[in-house]
């Protein structure tokens, strides 16, 4: 992902392609040293922000994972409250039930005590009576006589002897009839009364029965509180968890974007050298050119012929043979590897250095057909030094093809790149010489493949 993004850069900034060693060596001196705090700091800020990038995606991922548990937590929170609000309904039904088995039982109270009070009554009223007979009886007895045999002598008449054994026969029957009724009555009554007692006696273990379930209930509302308690601690800590990793994200995300504005501010500063580069550059050709033109107007006077240097002659194409991969050795004539792929001084190295005795100079070819999309060629510094030359990124002069959208190779610490962004090559096809600008300590010919933005070892792809 970076490493497109570095592309794009490369396709804007990166347009001094047509530099060469001709530029003056008091400006190759004065370069070098400008850039070299940039460069001390580059590969380390492309490296902090693919660590940050990959510790914001783990962070992501960890705020993703907490807002599963909390989901899951809210869902049993919302479980609980539904049991709780079903448990409270069939709470305030007992309370209902119990309300009128209270009721029911004051009613009952209220019905025996009347009974009570009914066969006080009746039995008062049987009492009187009882009293009043006996007081009849002790009458009769306090005068001597026979009750029946003084009625019947002491009447005028055989009629009025009939009367009085007839009154006293009603009597008798009135209120042996009277204590019936009201002893049947005050069985009735005690019988209603043992009803009552048994029905209160019904009511009241119904109420037990009741305040027992009521109890049971609240208990379970109990358990489920705790239980609701317990989840919200739960959530709170997740979202505490959660506060915290998106503080940390935020930090990180904020160190990117000042990486990203120290990254910006080194490709501007690069930009500016090299733009800086190809003003003398060009001055410097046309001092050459000048210097040319007085040298044949003086010929010219003297009757002489001067003669103009040629370009160097450099191969176009090399023959190569391409790998099962379809790559071929980038480095023909050359293959003694100094330093393979993987961990290297604390760090990734993400190609392999190609670096036989008498390298310096030889012709990099393209392992693959493709098209140039970056290329930095204003790095005169060429010869064995320290990390303090960082031109091009560290890079030195270099050559970025890209071959079908998918692979990408980069060619690195060329003396001269002999290519142009935006050119097609072929497999094999010359495209520098061999050199040591940039962080290098030695001649060699740093190579990498990439795919789709990923360094791979070169060594599964091609072989010398």
């Amino acid at each position: 992902m970076y490493k497109l993004k570095f592309v794009r850069k490369a396709l804007t900034f990166l347009t001094c392609s047509a530099l060469t060693l001709g530029i003056a060596t008091s400006y190759s001196e004065n370069y070098n040293s400008e850039t070299a705090n940039a460069a001390r700091t580059i590969g380390e800020i492309q490296e902090q922000r693919n660590a940050n990038a990959k510790k914001i995606q783990e962070l992501e991922e960890k705020i993703g994972g907490l807002e599963g548990e909390k989901n899951y937590e809210k869902q049993q929170q919302a479980y609980l409250e539904e049991q709780i609000d079903i448990i409270q309904e069939n709470i305030n039904l007992l309370n209902a039930e119990l309300e009128a088995l209270k009721t029911d039982i004051s009613t009952t109270e209220t019905t025996i005590a009347t009974l009570e009070t009914d066969i006080e009554n009746q039995q008062k009223t049987i009492d009187e009576s009882i009293e009043l007979f006996k007081k009849r009886l002790c009458m009769m007895y306090t005068s001597g006589n026979d009750t029946s045999a003084s009625i019947v002598l002491g009447s005028s008449s055989f009629y009025d002897m009939m009367s009085r054994v007839h009154m006293i026969n009603r009597i008798a029957e009135y209120d042996d009839k009277l204590i019936d009724e009201i002893v049947t009555k005050i069985e009735n009554l005690e019988t209603s009364k043992k009803d009552m007692e048994r029905e209160k006696l019904n009511l009241s273990m119904k109420l037990d029965e009741q305040n027992k379930r009521k109890e049971e209930k609240a208990a379970e509302i109990e358990v489920l509180n705790e239980k609701m308690q317990y989840t919200q601690t739960e959530i709170d800590r997740i979202a505490r968890e959660q506060a915290e990793l998106e503080r940390d994200k935020a930090e990180v995300e904020a160190e990117q974007l000042q990486l990203q504005a120290e990254e910006d501010a080194w490709y501007a500063e690069i930009k500016r050298q090299q733009e800086e580069a190809q003003r003398l550059w060009e001055e410097e050709q046309r001092r050459k050119q000048e210097q040319l033109l007085q040298q044949q107007q003086q010929n010219n006077n003297s009757g002489g012929s001067a003669s103009v240097p040629s370009a160097p002659s450099r191969p176009t194409y090399v023959p190569v043979t391409p790998s099962q991969s379809g790559f071929a050795w980038p480095a023909p004539g050359f293959s003694y590897i100094s330093s393979y792929f993987g961990p290297r001084w604390g760090r990734n190295h993400n190609g392999i250095d190609v670096g036989d005795s008498g390298i310096m100079g030889g012709t990099c070819v393209a392992a693959q057909s493709g098209t140039v999309i970056g290329v930095v060629n204003c790095c005169t510094h060429n010869f064995a030094k320290n990390y303090s030359c960082g031109c091009g990124g560290g890079y030195g002069n270099y050559v970025l093809i890209s071959h079908d959208g998918t692979y990408s190779t980069i060619y690195a610490h060329m003396t001269s790149a002999w290519v142009s962004v935006g050119q097609y090559v072929n497999q094999g096809d010359a495209i520098g010489s061999i050199g040591c600008t940039g962080h290098s300590t030695g001649a060699h010919l740093h190579f990498e493949i990439r795919v789709n933005g990923v360094a791979q070892n070169p060594l599964n792809y091609v072989g010398p």
